[in-house]
């Protein structure tokens, strides 16, 4: 049996009858007596109840005595709950028939309908009749407190006191730094003869598998490498379909609805269809072979060095994985040797107690006595770390050390003298206070792995009454985080706790101490045959579930259910189902149901009846319009969670009755289908949480109609409010002196949307800049969105903006009139996101200093004025510019991070680039070089797209390399800009797109780059190559990242040419040393190209003829993943011997001039090769018999090659060929013609066949249908 801890429960009934007997309410005034006995009674109770927890763990009448209590203690809450809800009813009942008399002749002092006494009279008496049988049980057992000998005593109810560097866990993970590095080595380690490697990590519980794991799929080395991510927490039920899901969700980062096996398969395959994977499985335990070679038929699609990272505790595991994934891939997977995981040394463990207690010194003596303690959990991370919060979290280490060192340590030895990991958190477990020992096991009433959410968890702490307040709540959480009790905690934007884990230890913990108290099922026919002794039920999808959970010790039905407290429905509820919850599970304080079933709303109207329900979730709601009007009966709600409900058309227009609703959390779709919020709103005094705040409509077509819902003004009295805001509808505001600065009081919002996405035409009159002057936020604010769509017709943004000195992200979107921005917006030091789009009148800041329209070069004076004078955003790291092409006075950003100009002028961008600053930030005179820091020297992200004037350069002569952190670079529709040789020094550039570029003839050596992954150009009709020669005179290897790459000699390309096409030797010819994606269009005079023979999948190149025969006659290639690692580790064991060309899965050739036939000896490595498209190819003449080594060949496309004068009999051999396609092969159409044409027995086998659109065998069904596989 289970601990019973009844210490919260005691102290919550003894203050709701202390409330009670001081209360004047003449509901209760028959109830004092019995109240005050009802009171010394717990009192006698709970004096002695601290010593009975105590001792129940070895005395059994003990903790059946404290059953009992538990049970009558359960049933006197449930009562008192019943006499605060009457009350908070009556008072209801009562105000509103007071209102309703006033204007009448009858007394408004008169406290009662008369025809509601004898009601009250009967409940008074039923009240008393209960409270008296409670109290009459509790004497009884109180007497026998006697017998147990149990002491007086009360615990100090308190907090550990946070310093301020304590709001949370030091995050370094110590001790694992080896294993990183050689986990991170052999999965960047790529085997040339395996498609999947399987790399397992072993070792014990609480070692930190699923930590390290954590740190390697976080590593940016990790992320470089791999094109496809995804995690999945499997635990002890191998459920492919679920695994299957939880990997697409992984990698979509979306919700995934109940697919059939085969659509989820196709739908993964998609996404990882010859891309380069890392799948994390944590916490395996599946041993069944042919479970795993399901599983890898469904991962047999990756590219070359996919890997399967797998955390266990099973060597056999980590055996049948390697194995069993080797042989549903043949001979395309490898196995990797287990990575098995030891234990912390014990200076290791020591500096996990040191990262706890600093800044606090620890004695020397003192420090002797911690490394005994900390010796004794034998090395393992979450013993070491749950012991070291206990530690650190003590006021007076000298005393209370040296004593948990006496007491603490025998109970965590087995028999054999070894530490035992469930005993080590058992003691941490023993040491928190009551109310926290609550909090932490109702976390077990989550299925393993679960995340689950922060502020939900707290708001259940709430509802179940284990904690007053959620500020207490998330104190808790921290002094649970900091022990290790909580892992894997995330944050949100903002920086608020977001989202978290248990351990599965720790929830093993909490299973055992919770006992039959909880009930996880995968089934709702739980709801029929409910536990006797749940009180927390808990309804999840299948594949999660704990099997001892799952026995049921049968339950009375209706009076089982009458005892549930909590009840979450993951799964979909059926009409009847829902309707035997609303009907019998009346005693709920916690209910989140599920329904994808229409049918079942009807039913939702019985949810008035559960009168002590205080968090109300209904998930799933898709299609509901309209919420059940009995809700507003539920005087005791405070959290009412509509998350999913995004057909959402009006909350119940009784909704002020709900007095102490805290959080109404609605869909943040839901603004596009809610017409209004309530009348009333305002009056919920309690409310923290209102995502979103439509205003009111006339409902008239006069202008003397009534208002439908809550006007603007209603906000002014919610001060409590908190988190996200977005207001809709500000066209609709109808009074401005209603609205005065109705935001300005409410200092825990964080973020502000402002909308006039809806309006109305008749108040479309020039009032916008005095609407939103009066909306003046507090300065806490982190977040501010102004959203004008077409309705905004404001000219100035308003001047409260320049006051919001904690703003972190601006955004500035449709405002169609705006000209200036504020003059202090760059002055805001925590600004760090600017986002401005859609706004075509907007010219910048209004500031002194930008005197002139567009960027001059014409005067130096005035350029070195600006350069001095001009603002800047000094912490700025995101700019995102979109269709604001006046827009030229803007602030430089050499701080950026990411940057994207798009239909936008380059202005500000040469501006920035020609600064020069120290690394203070302060600008300098150019013609000071010492101690400086180039401008855009942190951008990763850069993307410029039609810019409205010329930009020429993405260089600066004075900055020749601003760009050093560049990752991905992004040019389209810039008919006048070069690439600087400058680019060759961003040596972290992986991507590069260039669209568009009318005017660039060359490029720099992009060959140089060491980590570039994908190139694609198309549309730069005068591009002719990328050179990689150095001009004469400059023969300094030290100037690689300056402009004289681009600045050539003219006439060494016509020396080259003169020399004629064999002039260079293939070692010669540079080649890229990791490129896996190349894309060439439209380009007709490009032909120098590096050789390119690591690209997979997809190749297209438009003319490049000269390279792509140089890249397939080249020998096997070595290719650079030694790149994506650390300079201090082995790079020579992860060089990748593999024939060029050899993972190319398509290829596209279009307008090779020059190609006239396929080179033989490159044909030999496409072995990986399923489709290959020629087109307009004109000199080419035939194809070779070595086609015949394109094996996995399933679609061949012939199109424009006029002097292609037949196929090759080699084409017989290609047994995979499911489809050919001829157009426009003049000299083919008789050869091909069918069972006459003397190419046709060289193509009969084919199954579908077309020729200028005509099918000549088969057609595209059966094409489909033979693809399938």
């Amino acid at each position: 049996m289970a601990d019973i801890i009844l210490g919260p429960a005691v102290e919550l009934i003894l203050g709701k009858l202390g409330r009670f007997a001081s209360d004047q309410v003449r509901l209760l005034w028959t109830l004092k007596p019995e109240i005050l006995k009802l009171g010394d009674t717990v009192a006698a109770i709970q004096a002695v109840l601290l010593d009975a927890e105590k001792k129940q763990s070895h005395n059994h009448q003990v903790k059946l005595w404290l059953k009992r209590i538990s049970d009558v203690m359960y049933d006197a809450e449930d009562l008192l709950d019943d006499f605060s809800t009457e009350a908070a009813l009556q008072k209801q009942a009562v105000t509103h028939w007071r209102t309703g008399m006033a204007a009448t002749c009858w007394s408004s002092a008169c406290c009662y309908p008369v025809s509601s006494l004898p009601k009250q009279l009967i409940y008074h008496f039923k009240m008393a009749r209960d409270l008296k049988a409670i109290r009459e049980k509790l004497d009884v057992i109180s007497k026998e407190k006697e017998a147990f000998k149990l002491e007086i005593g009360f615990e100090v109810k308190a907090l550990p006191s946070f310093r301020e560097t304590d709001a949370c866990p030091p995050t370094v993970v110590i001790g694992r730094e080896d294993d990183r590095k050689n986990i991170i080595l052999r999965l960047l380690n790529c085997n040339p003869e395996a498609s999947i490697s399987v790399v397992p990590i072993v070792g014990m519980g609480g070692l930190g598998k699923t930590t390290l794991a954590q740190l390697v799929f976080d590593d940016k080395q990790v992320r470089d490498y791999f094109d496809v991510k995804a995690w999945v927490y499997v635990s002890q039920s191998f459920d492919i379909k679920m695994i299957l899901l939880k990997m697409l969700e992984s990698i979509t980062r979306q919700k995934v609805g109940d697919l059939m096996l085969d659509v989820l398969q196709a739908q993964l395959r998609e996404k990882i269809q010859g891309k380069r994977y890392l799948f994390v499985l944590d916490d395996v335990w599946e041993e069944n072979r042919r479970s795993w070679e399901n599983l890898g038929n469904h991962l047999a699609f990756g590219a070359l060095g996919s890997k399967v990272l797998v955390t266990t505790r099973s060597t056999r595991v980590a055996e049948f994985a390697g194995k069993a994934l080797k042989s549903r891939t043949s001979t395309s997977s490898s196995i990797v040797e287990p990575h098995f995981l030891e234990g912390l040394s014990e200076g290791e463990s020591w500096q996990i107690l040191e990262a706890k207690a600093l800044p606090r010194q620890i004695p020397a003596e003192v420090q002797r006595v911690g490394k005994q303690i900390l010796k004794q959990c034998g090395g393992v991370p979450l013993a070491v770390s749950t012991i070291a919060g206990v530690l650190a979290d003590s006021t007076d280490p000298k005393m209370e050390w040296p004593s948990f060192l006496e007491r603490g340590l025998s109970s965590i030895m087995n028999e054999g003298g070894e530490v035992s990991i469930m005993a080590t958190l058992q003691v941490s477990f023993n040491l928190l206070p009551s109310h926290m020992k609550h909090c932490f096991t109702y976390c077990g009433l989550f299925e393993k792995g679960f995340r689950f959410g922060i502020p939900m968890l707290v708001r259940f702490w709430v509802a179940q009454r284990y904690i007053e307040s959620e500020d207490i709540g998330y104190d808790y959480f921290k002094t649970l985080w900091w022990r290790s009790f909580f892992q894997e905690v995330e944050m949100d934007e903002l920086g608020n706790l977001s989202t978290c884990r248990m351990h599965d230890l720790m929830h093993d913990l909490a299973d055992s101490i919770a006992g039959d108290n909880i009930k996880r099922s995968t089934s709702s026919s739980v709801l029929e045959n409910v536990p006797s002794k749940a009180r927390h039920l808990c309804i999840t999808r299948g594949g999660y579930d704990n099997p001892r959970q799952e026995d049921s010790d049968g339950g009375d039905e209706l009076g089982s259910m009458s005892k549930v407290r909590t009840l979450i429905c993951f799964e979909s509820l059926s009409n009847e189902e829902l309707e035997q919850i609303l009907n019998n599970f009346l005693r709920l304080r916690v209910l989140v149901i599920c329904s994808y079933d229409e049918s079942a709303y009807t039913s939702l109207k019985l949810v008035g009846k559960l009168k002590h329900l205080r968090y109300l979730g209904m998930l799933g709601f898709h299609k509901m319009k309209n919420l059940p009007d009995s809700i507003i009966n539920l005087v005791n709600l405070q959290v009412l969670n509509l998350i999913g409900g995004e057909s959402l058309q009006e909350l119940p227009r009784g909704i002020k009755k709900l007095v102490n609703l805290k959080h109404l959390d609605l869909d943040q779709t839901s603004w596009k289908n809610l017409r209004h919020i309530p009348k009333g709103i305002g009056e919920l005094k309690f409310l923290q949480t209102l995502p979103i705040f439509v205003v009111g409509k006339r409902s008239s077509c006069s202008g003397n109609g009534e208002i439908a819902g809550a006007e603007l003004n209603e906000m002014e009295g919610l001060n409590a409010l908190c988190g996200e805001l977005i207001i809709i509808g500000l066209g609709n505001v109808h009074s401005l002196k209603k609205s005065v600065y109705v935001l300005k009081e409410k200092p825990h919002l964080q973020s502000l949307v402002l909308d006039w996405s809806r309006y109305d035409l008749r108040l479309l009159s020039g009032r916008d800049e005095g609407i939103l002057e009066m909306l003046w936020p507090h300065p806490n604010l982190k977040k501010l969105t102004i959203h004008g769509s077409i309705a905004y017709g404001g000219v100035k943004l308003p001047i409260w903006l320049s006051s919001l000195t904690n703003l972190v992200k601006f955004s500035l979107k449709d405002g169609h009139r705006c000209e200036y921005l504020p003059a202090q917006l760059h002055q805001m030091a925590s600004l760090k996101e600017l986002e401005i789009s859609n706004c075509p009148m907007l010219k910048g800041i209004n500031n002194d200093v930008t005197h002139c329209d567009s960027y001059s070069n014409n005067s130096t004076a005035r350029l070195r004025t600006e350069e001095e004078e001009w603002p800047q955003f000094r912490s700025l790291a995101h700019l995102d510019i979109c269709r604001c092409p006046r827009l030229t006075r803007l602030p430089t950003f050499p701080t950026v991070e990411y940057l994207k100009l798009f239909k936008a002028s380059s202005t500000p961008l040469a501006r920035t680039m020609k600064m020069k600053i120290r690394r203070g930030g302060g600008v300098v005179d150019t013609t000071v070089s010492s101690a400086l820091v180039h401008p855009l020297s942190k951008v990763t992200q850069l993307s410029l797209a039609t810019i409205v004037d010329d930009l020429e350069s993405l260089s600066h002569h004075d900055s020749s390399s601003c760009l050093v952190s560049l990752q991905t670079l992004h040019v389209g529709n810039c008919r006048a800009v070069k690439l600087p040789g400058s680019l060759c020094s961003s040596s972290y550039l992986m991507e590069i797109v260039l669209s568009g570029c009318e005017m660039i003839e060359y490029m720099p050596p992009l060959h140089e780059l060491p980590r570039l992954r994908e190139l694609i150009i198309f549309g730069c009709p005068k591009l002719k190559g990328c050179w990689w020669k150095r001009t004469r005179g400059n023969n300094d290897h030290h100037h690689c990242g300056t402009d004289d790459y681009y600045n050539f000699d003219p006439s060494m390309e016509r020396d080259e040419e003169e020399k004629g096409d064999d002039h260079e030797t293939e070692e010669e010819w540079p080649h890229f040393p990791c490129l896996s994606k190349l894309d060439i269009e439209d380009c007709p005079n490009l032909t120098r190209v590096p050789l390119f023979p690591t690209v997979e999948g997809r190749l297209v190149l438009e003319s490049c003829t000269e390279a792509l025969v140089r890249t397939m006659k080249m020998e096997p290639v070595v290719a650079a993943h030694h790149h994506h690692l650390d300079s201090q580790q082995n790079s020579s064991s992860l060089l990748l011997v593999a024939p060029p060309l050899s993972k190319v899965k398509e290829l596209f050739l279009e307008r090779m001039k020059e190609l006239q036939s396929l080179p033989e000896e490159g044909l030999r490595n496409l072995t990986s090769l399923r489709y290959l498209s020629i087109r307009n190819c004109r000199r080419l003449t035939s194809l070779p018999p070595a086609i015949r080594h394109l094996t996995s060949l399933r679609q061949l496309v012939i199109v424009g090659c006029t002097r292609l004068a037949s196929l090759p009999p080699a084409l017989r051999d290609l047994a995979s060929l499911r489809r050919l396609d001829i157009e426009w092969c003049t000299l083919l159409r008789e050869r091909c013609r069918r069972g006459e044409g003397k190419d046709w027995p060289n193509i009969s086998h084919i199954p579908v066949i077309y020729l200028n659109g005509e099918a000549l065998q088969g057609s595209d069904f059966l094409q489909y249908y033979q693809w399938s596989d």
